[in-house]
């Protein structure tokens, strides 16, 4: 099985080849612009670099949200177009997801036996609001198993100690920091804060591509997530005093 997945749906762009559930290939920049003129040459070099082509590929994966909204239809358009000329199944990811992952093998790696713990991923919404998701991460025979906890949601900096239950035992993400001054002193000297990578990275979106597709999951209608309206606005039209005579 050979997986291409890519990201654009933050503030970074990355594509990565995975090969028989094992990262053979990835590049990952962090960009705000340009992410639309960069996937597409980033996925054609990590191909490059695993020497293979767009024919040998068995499925494409991608994240689908939530993010920036331009980031998250350039990512999604790019790899249903791909699916579509190639004839290849699409698997999509969603970014919350794709950070706990970034948890789970950091914790592995340290730890022979992936203990249970919980880990509430926080991305910057902007707005005052972070994209918050709570993730238990277990040990599972070839790789960690995420099992969600809530559902995603947009929630602002003043409720979020509404949303995080005593169990959690990690806080990651681009909003971790700005989450830090609304919880309780008590709270955050019991909670750790990893220094692992906060944004989605496409490696790891395909590793859970892999294990979803292993599993025979295969979703036949992919949609964007997204929490809230968009931030911008359509301008309101303009009458001119002539337009009335």
């Amino acid at each position: 099985m050979i997986i291409l997945a890519l990201d654009s749906a933050l503030s970074s762009c990355s594509a990565a080849v995975i090969k028989d559930g094992k990262i053979i290939s990835e590049l990952f920049e962090d960009r705000m612009r340009g992410q639309a003129e960069r996937l597409v040459p980033m996925c054609l070099e990590v191909c490059d670099k695993a020497d293979v082509i767009f024919e040998d590929l068995t499925a494409i994966a991608v994240t689908r949200g939530p993010g920036a909204f331009t980031g998250v239809r350039i990512g999604l358009a790019t790899a249903k177009g791909l699916a579509l000329a190639l004839g290849l199944p699409l698997v999509a990811v969603t970014t919350l997801e794709a950070v706990a992952q970034n948890v789970a093998e950091a914790i592995g790696k340290r730890q022979k036996k992936v203990p249970i713990v919980r880990a509430a991923i926080a991305i910057d919404a902007r707005r005052s609001e972070v994209y918050l998701q709570i993730f238990d991460i277990m040990a599972g025979d070839d790789m960690p198993i995420l099992g969600p906890v809530s559902e995603p949601a947009a929630v602002p900096l003043t409720k979020i100690s509404d949303h995080l239950d005593e169990k959690v035992t990690h806080l990651v993400g681009t909003g971790a920091d700005f989450v830090k001054p609304y919880l309780a002193r008590e709270f955050i000297q019991k909670i750790a804060f990893p220094a692992v990578p906060n944004q989605p990275n496409a490696g790891r979106v395909g590793l859970i591509a892999a294990k979803r597709l292993k599993a025979g999951e295969i979703p036949d209608n992919i949609t964007p997530l997204y929490l809230r309206a968009p931030d911008a606005v359509a301008a309101k039209p303009v009458t001119y005093a002539f337009q009335n005579q």
